[in-house]
């Protein structure tokens, strides 16, 4: 009894600790290095090992990767074909699309001073891969990355995010075939299974998003495509 009171009483280590799903975020990247050294020199006095081979940095505004210009015309911030309905920036000469330029009203009146986010905020990361810290440690330098269930990019839109619901949508999806296939299965039964599995998990975390028309449209699709394909309707 007494041999089994002392193993109760033997501490966890803190190497069986973990903290995941953890952001350090600053305005800029020099403050941010020195908070991310403050945390990890804290954390390790306390026993706490860090793993930097995890650990990620993302420059907000700043997009790390070249953009590929798949068509004739790209848009000078979203690389998507420019139509009528675009304006050229002041600056670097790129044709913009409308909703990347964010005017509201005439463009009409900007043409002469419309400068593009591209502009405004200068990618000074172009080409780089790492952000060193000190200490012989560099931490990769990246475009999008997970947090909690949710994608964040630098750009700051939605996309990202949209793209992996959808994703994670159609996988459960394939999980739940062999009861919404079934024809023993109402179709009342169905779409309680799709409200409940393939439409939460496409709408997780969508309360934060920043949404516009077109990725309203891409949800609507998926659901009727689903929809559809439960339906046996072509």
């Amino acid at each position: 009894m007494e041999a089994m009171s002392r193993e109760f009483k033997v501490a966890l280590p803190w190497e069986l600790l973990y903290a995941d799903d953890l952001a350090v975020i600053d305005e800029t990247e020099e403050e941010l290095i020195k908070r991310l050294n403050e945390w990890k020199d804290n954390v390790e006095s306390k026993g706490v090992r860090v793993n930097m081979n995890k650990t990620k940095v993302m420059l907000s505004g700043e997009c790390q990767m070249v953009r590929q210009k798949a068509v004739r015309w790209p848009c000078g911030v979203c690389s998507k074909g420019v139509g009528s309905n675009s304006i050229q920036c002041t600056s670097c000469h790129k044709w913009v699309r409308k909703k990347c330029s964010g005017i509201k009203g005439s463009m009409a009146k900007m043409a002469k001073s419309f400068i593009c986010r591209g502009c405004l905020n200068a990618v000074t990361s172009a080409g780089r891969t790492s952000v060193d810290i000190g200490a012989s440690a560099k931490l990769e330098l990246v475009d999008k990355f997970c947090y909690l269930g949710d994608m964040l990019s630098v750009d700051g839109d939605a996309d990202a995010a949209l793209e992996a619901r959808i994703r994670i949508g159609w996988n459960k999806l394939r999980q739940l075939v062999p009861l919404l296939t079934n024809k023993d299965v109402s179709l009342i039964m169905r779409g309680r299974l799709y409200s409940s599995c393939m439409r939460s998990s496409m709408l997780h975390g969508s309360e934060t998003w920043p949404v516009r028309k077109e990725n309203v449209v891409a949800l609507q699709r998926a659901e009727m495509r689903m929809v559809r394909w439960m339906c046996v309707v072509k």
